[in-house]
């Protein structure tokens, strides 16, 4: 069960970025919708969990897939560019918080953290999540709770119309970053363990996903915040502290697995170790000085399209396998039945 809580983790660390906790991607996605956030977030969950399953017991070939199609890897390098340097802005946006050069010095840490992680490889990233993720979603647990308690007086009308469509474009922009990762830790699984893995990994995001629905629903004057569990922690700086640890957490453990994801994609087109981690970790570095807000305005929706795609590229790749074997096998029986 170590290994399968392992990946379980290693997954969750990937999902869980800066719209994940601090609420905005929840409130985006489903609170506003009303009531019927709740069975949008179930039907997300669902998906995920099918998606974990199929990248999981497909992970070789998905890393095939990687390797031998440069149009994939093209539109991998631009998505994880995109939210490598997002997640490098969220970070910078919580910096700062501090003085100038102590924003300078956590910034010359991240990125030597980063640059040691993504170095080592994916054994090292599953070491980290595994320590570091049961720690944070102990912590995010604590600050849901704390906020269950607070009162509000405060009412906003919701819609749920078309709520419906946001749950697979949520699936697909968070698991598209994640899907290289997810191949590559489901090499080497039993089946068993990959129908758990795919089965804790959705319920522990379903849990999640559904308290903080409950507190940004009962919440709703946080709605346009940019940072919701942030701002109604606001009042409280020992709550306030752990809501920023569980976001710099968030942001941390998905700029990693970004980082990892868009260094596998390159090697495909660079040998020089040097070159590959200027590409992966620094170039999206600088371009997250354009700032968190307009990344997300103006590169994620081209994102999200390319993301779509590539999920739908690789399920029907993974039918076409599938039929392909079964042909095949349908043809090797006929032919030994017409030997007897």
């Amino acid at each position: 069960m170590k290994k399968v809580w392992t990946i379980v983790f290693l997954i969750f660390g990937t999902i869980v970025g800066s719209g994940f906790s601090s609420g905005k991607e929840i409130f985006v996605f489903f609170s506003r919708f009303g009531n019927l956030s709740y069975l949008y977030i179930f039907i997300a969950c669902v998906l995920f969990f099918f998606l974990f399953y199929l990248f999981l017991s497909k992970g070789s070939k998905v890393t095939e897939k990687f390797e031998n199609l440069k149009i994939i890897n093209i539109i991998m390098i631009f998505i994880s560019i995109v939210f490598t340097a997002s997640m490098f802005a969220g970070l910078k946006s919580l910096f700062s918080f501090s003085g100038s050069f102590i924003y300078i010095l956590l910034c010359a840490g991240l990125l030597l953290l980063t640059l040691y992680i993504t170095l080592k490889g994916m054994k090292m990233l599953e070491k980290f999540t595994a320590f570091i993720m049961p720690i944070c979603a102990f912590i995010f647990l604590g600050v849901l709770v704390f906020l269950c308690f607070q009162k509000s007086t405060y009412i906003m009308e919701t819609k749920s119309h078309f709520g419906f469509l946001y749950s697979p474009l949520y699936v697909a922009l968070n698991f598209s970053t994640s899907t290289f990762i997810v191949a590559k830790a489901g090499n080497e699984l039993t089946k068993k363990q990959t129908f758990f893995i795919s089965l804790f990994s959705s319920l522990l995001l379903f849990a999640f996903l559904t308290f903080g629905n409950v507190v940004l629903r009962t919440h709703p004057e946080s709605f346009y915040a940019d940072m919701p569990f942030l701002y109604l922690c606001q009042g409280n700086k020992f709550f306030f502290t752990l809501s920023y640890i569980v976001i710099f957490i968030g942001c941390l453990t998905t700029l990693l697995s970004l980082c990892l994801t868009l260094k596998e994609s390159l090697s495909n087109f660079f040998k020089s170790e040097v070159l590959l981690l200027s590409l992966s970790i620094f170039l999206p570095f600088l371009i997250s000085e354009c700032g968190f807000s307009y990344i997300v305005s103006y590169l994620y929706p081209v994102s999200s399209v390319m993301a779509i795609f590539l999920l739908l590229f690789f399920i029907s790749s993974f039918q076409k396998t599938n039929k392909k074997i079964h042909q095949e096998g349908e043809y090797a029986k006929d032919k030994g039945g017409g030997h007897n």
